[in-house]
């Protein structure tokens, strides 16, 4: 699923996940965690798109 996904595409989704986790993070620990998990691992995948697909 997403092989065909732009580097772009995964950096814009890891910045939203970033901002979601900073909005929640005094209301949910769980929430924050989760989103900053996801933010940081979608960015890794999209940096190892970008550099490894060469």
């Amino acid at each position: 699923m997403m092989k065909n996904i732009s580097p772009i595409y995964l950096y814009f989704i890891s910045l939203v996940a970033f901002v979601v986790a900073n909005v929640l993070r005094e209301k949910n620990d769980f929430a924050y965690g989760a989103f900053l998990g996801i933010g940081i691992v979608v960015f890794l995948f999209a940096i190892y798109k970008k550099f490894g697909s060469n």
